[in-house]
């Protein structure tokens, strides 16, 4: 199962203004972070706990920044 990340990365660019600056925030590379979002890897429990933290995202928007199937790509 792939998910959409799209309005996560919108969330990245708008708070950090890069996926690098992001990733170094939760101690990753940009090519990791890139591998995420682009679907080649996944985002475990404790990254996803940072991102939430460090993006100030609302817990109860987390599905719709890391579980989003409802546009993804095959």
């Amino acid at each position: 199962m792939m998910f959409n990340y799209e309005e996560l990365e919108q969330k990245i660019n708008e708070v950090f203004g890069s996926k690098e600056a992001f990733g170094k925030e939760l101690g990753l590379t940009k090519q990791r972070i890139s591998s995420k979002l682009g679907g080649n890897d996944e985002f475990t429990l404790s990254e996803i706990g940072k991102a939430v933290e460090v993006l100030n995202i609302n817990p109860i928007e987390i599905p719709s920044y890391f579980f989003n199937v409802g546009v993804c790509v095959a």
